[in-house]
């Protein structure tokens, strides 16, 4: 098949903004599957201008519209990572999420959808959002590595998460939404809630917003309901489920520092992931100061720290290397 070449642009713009008719579609698909060098120019293609888009409800519907009639099948391995690095801004992270899923589609026969994983690695610093082939939207805070298959499987929907993320999952009550995380499973049919899974903090979470929401820990199974939350104490193995502020879970992904609570141990490791920078207590002393508050996206680590040694009963100095990203609390 021939496609001139003013045409092949306009159909690989087309592809990305989900402009495409049938018709188009289909010509796109007979173009790209009919040589191996066709298929290099759009991955080319694909590969310079994926940044330019921001629509992502138009990507995943042409995903959608495509997705079944690729059968080129590709040479590679069945795995994509993606990482979002510090510099890239939150449109571009949610396209290169997208789009790098979109992307492996077209080089995978459909019987390989389910088996093909990517990997979105969110730095410190940044946050991210993916929107699913079963349409389930994902949010992922700083510090995150978020594993989803390309495509779901008729029979199940599992994903991988180590990290904090909002999850707002599409509801198929013959398809249960499995998140694996470190320390525990999280299993839903259509809901929406907040899991906080990082490996280095005492405290892992799930925080339920809408619908229901069950808990796999080891051999005992824990159901949570609106306005409540799981909380695993990673030091002592313990489980406990208690209200709380439903709002205060999501408040990050506005850029709002919410501590609760936390010793300034704890405290450390939230602002390390929020600003990238890495802090040192240089005293063990310090570390069971403990403060609860919020602070707003504009507020700068100096301010943060400032409040905090105010309104503590040890008072405490700190230190800003030259390079800042290394602050030394002394």
């Amino acid at each position: 098949m021939k496609i001139n070449p003013q045409n092949q642009i306009r159909l690989f713009k087309g592809y990305l903004q989900g402009s495409l008719s049938q018709h188009e579609e289909i010509s796109l698909v007979d173009w790209i599957n009919s040589s191996d060098k066709n298929y290099q120019e759009f991955k080319e293609f694909v590969s310079q201008n994926q940044f330019a888009q921001v629509d992502s409800e138009e990507a995943v519907k042409s995903w959608r519209q495509l997705k079944e009639k690729i059968s080129y099948r590709s040479k590679h391995k069945k795995s994509k990572r993606i990482f979002v690095p510090a510099w890239l801004k939150i449109a571009a992270i949610v396209v290169v999420a997208l789009l790098s899923g979109f992307y492996v589609h077209l080089i995978l026969d459909k019987n390989d959808f389910e088996t093909f994983q990517n990997e979105v690695i969110v730095a410190n610093g940044e946050k991210a959002q993916v929107i699913l082939s079963d349409g389930t939207k994902v949010y992922l805070n700083s510090g995150t590595h978020f594993r989803y298959p390309s495509v779901f499987s008729r029979r199940k929907r599992e994903v991988s998460l180590t990290g904090e993320a909002f999850f707002d999952v599409a509801a198929n009550k013959s398809n249960p939404f499995v998140i694996e995380t470190p320390t525990f499973d999280v299993k839903v049919l259509g809901t929406s809630f907040n899991v906080k899974t990082y490996l280095e903090d005492d405290g892992n979470t799930v925080t339920l917003h809408s619908g229901e929401v069950t808990i796999l820990n080891e051999d005992k199974e824990y159901k949570i309901e609106p306005g409540e939350k799981y909380i695993f104490n990673t030091k002592t193995q313990q489980s406990e489920i208690t209200k709380t502020s439903v709002e205060k879970s999501f408040l990050w992904k506005e850029g709002i520092i919410v501590i609760d609570d936390l010793n300034l141990e704890e405290i450390c490791r939230v602002l390390e992931r929020r600003f990238d920078v890495r802090i040192v207590i240089a005293d063990d002393k310090y570390k069971e100061i403990r403060y609860s508050g919020q602070f707003k996206s504009h507020e700068r680590l100096d301010e943060i720290l400032n409040l905090i040694r105010e309104t503590s009963p040890i008072k405490f100095n700190y230190t800003i290397n030259g390079t800042k990203d290394e602050i030394t609390i002394k």
